[in-house]
């Protein structure tokens, strides 16, 4: 069942990609693909977390993982409450860096690991969304570094090389040369898709391995 749900969201990712290259506004395709980048990183993310890092135990942590995402709970305290210009960190109470550094030290207890897991993959989650912000704003420094870090593409390189583990006899290291030649060949290819970030191409490599 999680096989074929994987493979759905890899064949989704490439339509959804499509789909808005099609589209006219610049403005518009970079809404969408934050939009549904953010969202699949507070649902999906902590899921595929839980089931690749805590074994049989994976569903209950994977509970954990989004229960964590009540911390946005502080949104309510900003007025406006939402404004999808806001960068959520250093903006919100428990975004805050201090509160950051308590959920760090939630990994140090074994007793409240899988809460200091989710809470730090939310922080991650929502400090690309700064990032994608600042650029959709026009206000990113050194974008050539660090702009769209995650986006759908990244979707379907999570799905295409979870298929490849899964359905072929490829050892890991020979995958991670693979995906670190593709990324090397992506630097000279003339095509839109391969215009990224070194952000982008180190969170790609993430992805693959």
């Amino acid at each position: 069942m999680l096989k074929r749900f994987l493979f759905f969201i890899f064949i989704w990712s490439f339509v959804f990609s499509e789909n808005i290259n099609e589209q006219n506004s610049d403005s518009l395709n970079v809404s969408y693909s934050q939009k549904i980048t953010h969202l699949s990183g507070h649902t999906l993310l902590p899921i595929a977390i839980s089931y690749a890092g805590y074994g049989s135990s994976w569903k209950s942590v994977a509970k954990i993982m989004i229960a964590s995402n009540l911390v946005d709970a502080d949104h309510l305290l900003a007025k406006p409450i939402y404004n999808p210009d806001r960068c959520s960190i250093e903006s919100h109470p428990l975004h805050s860096l201090p509160m950051i550094g308590l959920y760090s030290a939630l990994l140090f207890n074994e007793e409240t690991e899988e809460w200091g897991v989710g809470l730090l993959t939310h922080m991650a989650v929502d400090y690309v969304d700064c990032i994608n912000t600042k650029e959709r704003l026009g206000i990113l420094k050194y974008p050539k570094l660090y702009r769209d870090p995650v986006n759908t593409y990244s979707v379907g390189h999570i799905a295409f090389w979870y298929g490849m583990s899964q359905f072929s006899e490829t050892e890991v290291q020979h995958m991670l040369l693979f995906s670190l030649g593709w990324e090397l060949v992506e630097l000279y290819l003339p095509f839109e898709f391969a215009q990224e970030s070194y952000l982008n191409k180190f969170c790609d490599v993430l992805f693959y391995s």
